[in-house]
């Protein structure tokens, strides 16, 4: 009686074939869950930046009939005057600035080691400009009216041509 003791050549053949069949469907669905994570993170930070520039923008508006006597929004003295709104002399690109320096912790889900929140309303920087600008939050002020911001964020990998876009517009400083 022969003791046979060890694989033969087509079960191991067969068992790393396998192995590399799941090891390509499971890349395959974590590239797509980490592609989701990124977009739902770009997208929750776009949410809070609307919600963030409207909170302030009322705080100002509830301040003019003195309800709670608020002046300053942002007013922190050890930042430039040009990062600050006084909400008697807010417009569209102080609110774009304040909110682009009070979020600045924001990272962009896309490119960690950036800021996902960039005030476009100096227009120093082009919103959707190139490749690679996926996850940023880009408040622009409106070109036709200046106390409308255009809050807009990308998805797509060339967002010059990108249709998967979140676009809010905040009416503001009125």
């Amino acid at each position: 009686m022969k003791n046979n003791k060890g694989f033969t050549l087509i079960e191991l053949l067969v068992v790393v074939a396998i192995i590399g069949i799941l090891a390509a469907v499971g890349t395959v669905a974590y590239t797509g869950y980490t592609e989701g994570a990124k977009k739902n993170s770009a997208k929750s930070n776009h949410a809070s930046v609307v919600k963030y520039i409207a909170a302030e923008d009322q705080k100002c508006a509830m301040s003019a009939g003195k309800v709670f006597g608020v002046t300053a929004v942002y007013d922190d003295t050890t930042a430039d005057s040009a990062t600050q709104f006084n909400c008697d002399t807010r417009t569209g690109a102080s609110i774009a600035k304040a909110a682009e320096t009070a979020l600045a912790d924001f990272k962009n889900p896309y490119s960690t080691g950036n800021s996902a929140v960039r005030d476009n309303a100096d227009g120093t920087t082009t919103a959707h400009a190139a490749k690679g600008d996926m996850g940023y939050v880009n408040i622009d002020v409106d070109a036709t009216d200046t106390d409308l911001l255009v809050i807009t964020t990308c998805f797509q990998n060339d967002c010059a041509a990108s249709t998967d876009d979140v676009v809010n517009e905040v009416a503001v400083a009125e």
